[in-house]
């Protein structure tokens, strides 16, 4: 299984398309040991702390440290919600690059050992729509910083900025109701976090999850209302495997107002290739009331490392007790 697992997960972080050539730059691989002292750039500043939950914010603008960073140009458009627990702050961005790119970015951001100290910025989960010039963060230190009514995110050694520190800005604003691709993207970040409580705060009240694996005494597939009831069947699917992959391979509207589709490739340490599916999903008001899963492919077609290919692609629904699975589920659960 070792060896058709390996193309999957390259081809997962490669996802969001190949990284632009770097340039040579100063070394500053000292700035890698958080708690380091080379922070007069936050003078005027004052940490950030759990006040900051349940906010939302949008870009104002960034610098690096040398220059100015990769992608950003007037057309550039990004918001962040701060969600605070007991870890941290977990910060939820969505933007776009271009007409062609759209991302969400969960990051988890954790204080140092004392106030004064560098946070621990590290991505939990990247999902794209079109071709993505970014790439994945590496986990690396930084700071979350409030200078007056204005939100700072530094992140060392950034891709944003070729290898130097990046500082992003943000302006509070009001959080209007999701549209239906951010939320769906949202629905794949949590599901790969493997998040069920911030998936189903994604849902409406009485939202429901129609489930292929699970089967009715009339051999229909089971239907899930409510959101504990959502919430519970995220958790045992979580629950069943160690780690989950889930590739978003497109996101489309459908002919009737509030409908999206969402195709999917998925990969689990039970599988020894991917298999593909979609979610019907019905939204109105920012929430999801109904999203279906369909198994639409048994076997995902991948390469191995010689070239060869894995796997048929076999159109179907796959039997329940061959691949027990969990399927894709909506990324953002939980009271956020």
């Amino acid at each position: 299984m070792a060896r058709h697992l390996v193309p999957f997960l390259v081809a997962l972080s490669l996802a969001c398309g190949p990284a632009e050539e770097q340039r040579t730059l100063p070394d500053e691989s000292g700035d890698l040991d958080v708690g380091g002292d080379q922070r007069g750039h936050l003078e005027g500043t004052r940490p950030a702390g759990p006040d900051l939950g349940g906010t939302h914010w949008r870009y104002v603008e960034s610098a690096c440290t040398e220059g100015s960073p990769r992608f950003i140009d007037e057309g550039f458009e990004r918001t962040v919600d701060v969600y605070a627990d007991s870890e941290g702050l977990l910060l939820v961005y969505d933007h776009q690059l271009g007409e062609s790119c759209r991302e969400t970015v969960v990051q988890r951001s954790k204080p140092g050992a004392e106030s004064e100290e560098a946070w621990s910025m590290v991505e939990e989960a990247r999902v794209h729509q079109g071709e993505c010039p970014t790439d994945p963060e590496p986990d690396r230190p930084g700071d979350v910083r409030r200078r007056g009514d204005f939100l700072e995110v530094y992140v060392q050694r950034s891709n944003w900025c070729n290898g130097l520190e990046v500082k992003m800005v943000y302006a509070p604003a009001d959080r209007a109701a999701f549209e239906g691709e951010e939320l769906i993207r949202r629905y794949a970040a949590h599901f790969n976090r493997q998040d069920a409580a911030r998936i189903t705060a994604l849902f409406a009240a009485n939202g429901s999850l129609v489930d292929p694996f699970t089967r009715t005494p009339t051999d229909q597939p089971m239907r899930y209302d409510g959101q504990r009831a959502i919430y519970e069947w995220f958790e045992e699917a979580f629950a069943n495997t160690p780690w989950l992959a889930m590739r978003v391979t497109g996101i489309e509207a459908g002919p009737a107002p509030g409908a999206f589709t969402m195709s999917w490739e998925y990969m689990d340490p039970r599988l020894d290739v991917p298999f593909g599916g979609r979610n019907l999903f019905t939204i109105a008001g920012g929430e999801i009331f109904e999203t279906t899963i369909e198994i639409t492919q048994q076997e995902v077609e991948v390469e191995n490392r010689e070239g060869e290919a894995i796997g048929e692609t076999t159109e179907g629904e796959a039997e329940p007790a061959a691949a027990p699975a969990p399927p894709p589920a909506d990324p953002e659960s939980g009271s956020e």
